[in-house]
């Protein structure tokens, strides 16, 4: 190498340089740039119209003890690029958190345009408890109706149950008690095939119980329905819905929260959603949502009214003679008399 180099100095050539080798810490500082330019690249290809478009609903998830501006220009970017997740949590947080209720309802239709099955249900639930947005006309039970059998063309087993219920009872549709009770059998039918879709002991045992008792098929509790897990939620805007009044109650003391777990959905107006028609207690705004929490276990905690009243009646009672006895054993009475 020495003689390659002489030779070039007598030749007049440019010496070489050999490179010097970096050391540990030009090694790191170099890598770290590198990082960070790919970060910045793959940032940049994230936030575009393309990607937010098709990102899922646990991309587009926001927990309600982080919602702040940042996380509701990130909402609208993504509902704004077509993203029907995004759409449909950013109205539900408008509509029944900010009380935003213009915006929220037009961001809920952006997300129903894309045939989103989940949103177009929340729709359907607003139209039939008559709380949509005063400017829209179309509001009320025909058109919750119509979005339950929407929703049920897509494939949403609870839109399904809701419409039957609104057959059976006649709102926004002509009373058909018959029709109500084919379409409540055909939800159990697809609840059957969908919680033992294989061959089994446990199919077995179920198309068992459907034959000894056959009027499971005919229940709007949903002998078959899918129970989820009680911390498990069936949307991000759901769960959010849950946190965000776990920590701030409605502000009406009178409204309350739709009794299964997983919902999060409060009343807007009192005495909005329905009664369990056994307990009185339980308050549900969809029948799809009584179906879910009879399976979760309200059916072992569902008392029905008349037995709590003899059950508060004998407690009265029973606290009325309690208090007779003590006061006949105090000092200075005699057999109950004073002395």
């Amino acid at each position: 190498m020495e003689a390659v180099r002489q030779q070039e100095e007598a030749e007049g050539k440019r010496p070489r340089v050999e490179a010097a080798q970096p050391d540990e810490g030009s090694q790191l500082e170099t890598s770290t740039c590198c990082r960070r330019t790919w970060c910045k690249k793959f940032g940049k290809l994230g936030m575009k119209p393309e990607v937010l478009k098709v990102a899922s609903a646990a991309c587009v998830s926001v927990r309600a003890g982080r919602w702040c501006p940042a996380a509701d220009s990130f909402l609208r970017r993504c509902g704004d690029a077509g993203n029907a997740d995004a759409n449909f949590q950013l109205g539900m947080i408008e509509f029944y958190c900010l009380r935003r209720r213009r915006q929220g309802w037009s961001r809920m239709k952006a997300a129903m345009r894309s045939g989103h099955a989940e949103v177009t249900f929340a729709a359907a639930v607003i139209r039939l408890n008559g709380t949509g947005s005063p400017a829209v006309d179309d509001r009320g039970p025909r058109a919750a109706a119509r979005l339950f059998l929407s929703a049920a063309s897509s494939g949403h087993i609870g839109a399904l149950r809701d419409l039957g219920f609104c057959v059976s009872n006649g709102l926004g549709v002509p009373r058909d008690p018959a029709a109500g009770r084919r379409l409540t059998i055909w939800v159990n039918v697809q609840e059957l095939r969908d919680r033992y879709p294989e061959p089994g002991p446990e199919r077995d045992a179920a198309l068992a119980h459907v034959g000894s008792a056959p009027g499971c098929l005919s229940t709007g509790f949903g002998c078959f329905a899918a129970a989820p897990r009680r911390l498990g939620w069936a949307h991000p805007a759901n769960r959010f819905l849950g946190e965000w009044f776990a920590a701030r109650p409605p502000a009406p003391r009178l409204r309350l929260l739709c009794s299964l777990p997983t919902c999060g959905r409060p009343e807007t107006r009192r005495l909005e959603f329905r009664r369990c028609t056994a307990c009185g207690v339980a308050r549900y705004c969809s029948r799809a949502c009584q179906a879910v929490h009879w399976r979760m276990g309200h059916r072992a905690e569902c008392v029905p009214v008349h037995q709590w009243l003899l059950a508060a009646m004998a407690n009265q009672a029973a606290a009325h003679v309690d208090g007779a006895l003590a006061a006949a054993a105090a000092p200075g009475n005699v057999a109950g008399f004073p002395i």
